[in-house]
């Protein structure tokens, strides 16, 4: 079966049509920027569960969204854990890639665990409705891995929810550039950066490096630490923090999406400050950290921080645009 075609322009795809792609049919996203780690050895999942702030199962094919703190709670990075046959792939973004290595270095010595660089490796995204259509892993759940062949080319295959969901294509890059083409040659859309981003920003899904830093505690983020925190797992650096936070405390700040309205002389972007009702006067009570390169059913979407002392229900702006509506992210 063919996958779905959107109406685009080959040589130049645009945002929109990504989009389309994304939410209605099936696209490829270049994620080359992300970094892979592999750990092989004793047991890999053991020392993993001792670091991270999530549960990487064991005996299963499933694997993990977690996060890696400094001893003061503080995020260093997010990361994914991939099962594979012989170990672990760990999947991040670039910006968290080198603390991800000298911390977990620091740890696979002692738990005779190996830890390798994959800097010829690569992630290739599948999402949309029609991404099942990929033979051999429509019945994969979140971070479960299968290996399989496309078009005679091995490559590990991972079930994603969000922000879209579909599949990861984990292999060797010049692999995934064979398999890139293969793809589009059966229907799939090469949706462009811009695309994706929307799609991640109008779901709320926060990107480390940009939504996400080192200056940030896992409880400012609600999603954050719905998906990447468990409260019944052992210790792990900068627990008490995060038990702390989440039970006693409330974070001086959090994460929140917000809806702006497109209608605006001037479009707001990442950094431009957040006023309640408006006015300077009031005080600069938030920040936006990621603006939707382009709107979505007439509104233009963002992520950004609002302090505690701040009122989401009550009239907020940025630049020249007004908030909408403000929802945890």
């Amino acid at each position: 079966m063919k996958y779905m075609r959107v109406a685009q322009n080959d040589a130049n795809p645009n945002g929109l049509d990504g989009y389309a792609a994304l939410t209605q049919g099936a696209a490829v996203v270049d994620l080359s920027d992300r970094k892979l780690l592999r750990l092989t050895g004793k047991d890999p999942t053991a020392m993993l569960n001792a670091v991270l702030t999530n549960d990487v199962p064991t005996g299963e094919v499933r694997g993990a969204y977690a996060l890696l703190l400094d001893p003061k709670g503080r995020v260093q990075t997010d990361l994914r854990a991939v099962k594979t046959g012989d170990g672990i792939l760990l999947d991040m973004e670039q910006e968290g890639a080198e603390a991800a290595a000298e911390i977990l270095g620091r740890y696979a010595p002692f738990s005779r665990v190996k830890m390798e660089k994959l800097s010829d490796w690569g992630v290739l995204g599948l999402y949309g409705p029609h991404a099942n259509d990929l033979p051999g892993v429509s019945s994969l759940a979140e971070h479960e891995a299968k290996q399989v062949e496309i078009d005679g080319s091995p490559v590990l295959v991972v079930g994603v929810a969000v922000p879209v969901a579909g599949y990861d294509l984990i292999a060797p890059s010049d692999t995934l550039v064979e398999i890139r083409e293969f793809l589009m040659g059966r229907g799939a859309f090469a949706a462009d950066p811009a695309a994706y981003d929307t799609a991640r920003i109008e779901t709320g899904i926060p990107r480390f490096g940009t939504d996400v830093t080192p200056d940030n505690f896992p409880g400012e983020s609600a999603g954050v630490l719905e998906r990447a925190v468990s409260f019944g797992k052992g210790c792990y650096p900068g627990q008490e923090t995060v038990a702390r936070m989440h039970y006693r405390g409330s974070p001086n700040k959090r994460l929140y999406r917000f809806e702006l309205d497109p209608d605006q002389e001037e479009a707001p972007g990442a950094g431009d400050e957040i006023l309640q009702n408006g006015s300077a006067s009031a005080g600069v009570v938030g920040r936006l950290t990621s603006v939707a390169p382009f709107p979505v059913d007439g509104r233009v979407y963002a992520l950004g921080y609002l302090a505690r002392k701040a009122d989401p229900g009550s009239p907020l702006r940025t630049r020249d645009a007004r908030i909408l509506a403000a929802t945890q992210a």
